[in-house]
């Protein structure tokens, strides 16, 4: 832009500015013609308006109770469904699964928790699942973890990516039979 439009530009600013501060000034007198008009009190006491309104105590309604006025019932106790405590053949703990190089075809896990040579009851807490498994003792059982099964015992009671897996381990008393 050049030198010439720049300096209309800067006089028609300036002219606007100042036709607007010379109407906000004459609009904003010290005249009352703007003021807002005097309205009597509707409850005054005076024709005047300048004695404060009558007010009366507030009275709040009595409570209101669903059902009715007579007495509520005693309620109920709550009863909550918990699993039972393990009996002497049955643990809660963990398990978690390894690979196991085993071509017998017997599914085979090992905890400390159960006599070695049982067969074991592994049922996922989660979901329900079950499976069963002879107790060899002869796996390392990592630390932290109460069992460990074969991965294909494992993944019948739950998903490999949700282990370790909490579960419910039952044997009978008597060792399986060979």
């Amino acid at each position: 832009m050049d030198a010439f439009h720049r300096r209309r530009i800067g006089v028609a600013a300036s002219l606007t500015i100042s036709v607007l501060a010379i109407y906000w000034l004459a609009s904003s007198g010290s005249s009352n013609d703007n003021a807002s008009p005097q309205v009597p009190c509707a409850d005054c006491d005076d024709d005047a308006g300048n004695s404060a309104p009558s007010t009366t105590e507030y009275v709040p309604f009595p409570p209101l109770f669903v059902g009715g006025d007579e007495d509520a019932a005693p309620l109920d106790p709550i009863s909550i469904a918990t699993a039972p405590e393990p009996s002497a053949t049955e643990v809660l703990t963990t398990a978690q699964f390894v690979r196991i190089n085993d071509d017998s075809g017997t599914p085979r896990c090992s905890t400390m928790l159960a006599p070695e040579g049982h067969i074991l009851t592994v049922l996922n807490v989660d979901n329900g699942q079950s499976t069963t498994c002879t107790n060899t003792q002869g796996i390392e059982v990592p630390h932290g973890v109460g069992m460990v099964m074969g991965t294909e015992v494992f993944a019948q009671i739950g998903d490999l990516a949700d282990a370790p897996l909490p579960v419910r381990v039952s044997w009978e008393d008597e060792p399986a039979s060979d």
